[in-house]
């Protein structure tokens, strides 16, 4: 008779944590806390770093690494237990050369009744000078004669999170559930294909992750490591390869005809160079006769706007409909007024869909679409909706696209499997990171910035002299320039620290020098007519100084605004600061970029990082900053696939062998 399987047989990559023993439900939601849900997961938490302990120093040598972490090996000559007000608990240790001591001021007993005089035992922490050599709580294994060690040469620390500490998820909790599932685990999942793993010479995964997580030997773990590595960048080409074919659809052979010289002949200046090269490379996506999925993106001030319109003359003149997306109403009314004119021109009708539009314009706007009426439709998430319908779908233009998913871009191509979708991106994408989150897309990257755009003077201002800017501004003011004045958040709950509301920054501005000069706020949670009142008034110069949070991030465009100040500036992301930032310097004025900080002075990481922003207007450079301040872990902010910031970053360091698994899943499957 066959026994019976025990539970351990059955473990896999997909099992629970709660079949771990000593995890219980407390620990199990901490560690779902910090994304880890199964036995997968926990295997694929990495050690952050690894205590050497190979390297065993004499005690009479301890004096040279004073204040260093070190290993040593002798025996106990004593255990001394103080039961003083404040236990405390010191053995003195000893070998050929001389002695020292470890001490515990915690977990006192547990130490006292297993450390056993006359034992050995094997100490690694940092040396002290106190007296005589120490060692505070030091990590110890005792050999005890006739009972097997497990002594590990290089000891793996892993991050703990505050919720896993709370939950008593500490370091060894982590070692012992490691340890068990390593123990126990014999099915574990292939996502290479035998020929990869053997090209690559990469060994099994059960054994790179047993040696990641107790190496024996220093020099092995980049090779171990590499295999992970390279299994993470092969699952990120094949999601990119089966994106691409998600968009991979027959599309129409468009071209813009005698359009693009009339269009020329609207606009007062000459495309530049950049602009000319982008066009015509869309142009040639257009006229393909499979359907254009193409990512247009350009710095700051590069006029993508205008490229983009360019691009849509193919579908217009092609007898198409043009749907451009914009993510939010004062970008999207923006974009109207400046296309419109352009459509008019040109003998087209176009229309605006949001929602702070009248019913019956909506209405007129819906039937006007149907029946082919109107050709070119500009609008927020309202395009998403059912009620939109075309008579003829040419072209999707997606502004501004890393705030949409790919869910969103599904939709719309719903209502038209054959049209082209040209998306733009006005945050730049690091060139090292490009193939990375938009692999499925043909990258268009517009290089340089618009004749007469100024470069935009930019300083770190502290909290204390918030005075001095402000009586700057003022003599700004009294010349005819405008002013934009961008808080972090509209309000701010407890424990947030020190950053700034609207309202209080609102306050602080009408009892200072700014006070007569027509101060208008303009947020989020304001109804749409007040917005775009108070746009209007700030546009026309009823009032010179413009309060906002980051909504004016993108697509506003007002040549009389000349002064960009951003309060708490320590709060947003480099890129970001970049981009609002480039809403000054658009005209014939000079430009400044004043960021307030209430950093401390000591904060030398903070203040670089403002400073790195402050050296330069690359907007791509910026980029490359802003992921290696942010590091691993934090938002990124590029796009809604499912990639995870950890592994961007690992791509940005091992470049060489993320493009060999981008080859490996080509070669697989042409």
């Amino acid at each position: 008779m066959s026994s019976r399987p025990t539970p351990e047989s059955h473990l896999d990559f997909l099992s629970p944590l709660s079949i771990v023993p000593g995890l219980g439900p407390k620990r199990v939601g901490a560690l779902k806390d910090s994304s880890i849900h199964t036995i997968g997961d926990l295997l694929n938490y990495l050690p952050t770093r690894y205590i050497d302990r190979s390297h065993v120093v004499r005690i009479g040598d301890l004096e040279q690494y004073t204040e260093t972490t070190c290993t040593v090996a002798g025996s106990v000559e004593r255990v001394i237990l103080e039961r003083g007000r404040k236990k405390r608990l010191r053995v003195i240790v000893s070998d050929e050369t001389g002695q020292m001591e470890a001490v515990w001021f915690q977990g006192v007993e547990i130490y006292a009744n297993s450390i056993r005089e006359e034992s050995r035992v094997i100490l690694t922490g940092r040396v002290s000078f106190y007296g005589r050599h120490q060692m505070i709580h030091p990590m110890t294994d005792q050999l005890i004669e006739g009972k097997k060690v497990d002594f590990q040469p290089f000891y793996p620390v892993y991050s703990i999170k505050k919720t896993m500490k709370e939950a008593g998820v500490n370091q060894k909790c982590l070692h012992k559930s490691v340890r068990w599932i390593l123990e126990n685990l014999q099915n574990y999942p292939r996502v290479l294909p035998q020929a990869v793993e053997k090209k690559r010479g990469f060994p099994p995964l059960a054994q790179c992750l047993k040696q990641i997580h107790n190496p024996q030997k220093a020099d092995e773990l980049e090779r171990y490591m590499d295999r992970l590595r390279y299994e993470e960048f092969y699952k990120v080409a094949l999601c990119l390869r089966w994106n691409r074919k998600k968009y991979a659809l027959p599309g129409r052979r468009m071209v813009a005809g005698a359009l693009v010289e009339k269009m020329r002949e609207l606009l007062p200046f000459s495309l530049t160079p950049g602009q000319q090269k982008a066009i015509d490379t869309l142009h040639g996506y257009a006229a393909s006769q499979h359907r254009m999925h193409a990512l247009l993106q350009g710095d700051v001030g590069s006029g993508k706007t205008l490229v983009a319109f360019f691009t849509c003359l193919c579908a217009l003149n092609e007898g198409f409909q043009v749907s451009w997306m914009a993510p939010t109403e004062i970008l999207a009314r923006q974009t109207f007024r400046l296309i419109n004119c352009w459509l008019q021109e040109l003998g087209f009708r176009g229309a605006l869909l949001c929602g702070g539009i009248a019913s019956s314009e909506k209405t007129a706007a819906l039937k006007g679409l149907v029946y082919g009426e109107i050709q070119f439709a500009v609008g927020t998430h309202a395009l998403f909706m059912p009620s939109v319908q075309y008579r003829k779908l040419g072209m999707v233009v997606i502004d501004e696209q890393q705030r949409f998913g790919a869910q969103q871009r599904l939709a719309l191509q719903e209502k038209e499997s054959a049209c082209d979708f040209l998306l733009m991106s006005a945050t730049p994408i690091p060139r090292s990171l490009a193939k990375t989150v938009y692999g499925d897309l043909d990258m268009v990257t517009l290089s340089g910035t618009l004749p007469g755009r100024k470069d935009v003077a930019t300083h770190i201002v502290p909290m204390h002299k918030r005075d001095d800017m402000e009586r700057f501004i003022l003599r700004e003011v009294t010349l005819g320039n405008r002013v934009y004045y961008v808080v972090p958040r509209i309000e701010v709950e407890q424990g947030q620290g020190s950053v700034s509301s609207i309202d209080t920054v609102h306050r602080q501005l009408k009892r200072g020098v700014l006070r007569d000069c027509g101060i208008e706020c303009i947020h989020g949670r304001m109804k749409s007519d007040e917005r775009e009142l108070a746009m209007e008034q700030f546009r026309t110069g009823e009032s010179a100084v413009l309060l906002a949070t980051s909504i004016i991030e993108v697509g506003i465009d007002i040549a009389e605004a000349s002064v960009m100040v951003i309060e708490n500036g320590e709060y947003f992301g480099l890129s970001q600061l970049h981009q609002l930032r480039g809403r000054v310097g658009r005209g014939s004025r000079d430009a400044y970029c004043f960021i307030l900080t209430g950093l401390a002075k000591g904060d030398t990481t903070g203040y670089e990082r403002l400073r790195k922003f402050c050296s330069t207007g690359d907007g791509f450079k910026i980029a490359e900053y802003d992921l290696g301040f942010r590091g691993p872990g934090e938002p990124g902010g590029y796009r809604q696939s499912g990639f995870h910031d950890p592994v961007i970053v690992e791509v940005l360091k091992n470049r060489a062998l993320f493009e060999e698994a981008v080859k490996d899943v080509h070669d697989l499957f042409l």
